[in-house]
């Protein structure tokens, strides 16, 4: 470690989406995200072997986790995700990492 550098723990949240494949899904995924203040910091879409499917992976970090109580905000995301007509179904799984910063 560097003089001066820091080290910061920051819980992300990865939604495994199966969802219908339609041009304004993924679009929709995102303004979702957006509108719920949480960063996207990684976003991976797979057709499934039909094409009439996608396999998504969406990991997300809440940059004002500090102002809510618990997972309230992820909950609340995961509720908002899930009401979107295409979406079939959706996984959540909680990861942390460090980060260096100089």
């Amino acid at each position: 470690m560097f003089v001066g550098e820091k080290i910061m723990n920051n819980d992300s949240h990865t939604f495994e989406i199966t969802a219908e494949n339609q041009p304004t899904l993924l679009e929709r995924l995102l303004q979702v995200t957006r509108y719920r203040g949480f960063l996207v910091i990684e976003f991976n879409v797979l057709p499934c072997s039909d094409n009439r499917r996608l396999d998504i992976k969406l990991t997300v970090q809440d940059p004002d986790k500090a102002n809510l109580s618990g997972d309230n905000g992820v909950q609340r995301l995961y509720n908002q995700l899930n009401k979107l007509f295409d979406v079939n179904h959706i996984n959540i799984k909680q990861t942390s990492t460090l980060q260096c910063q100089a």
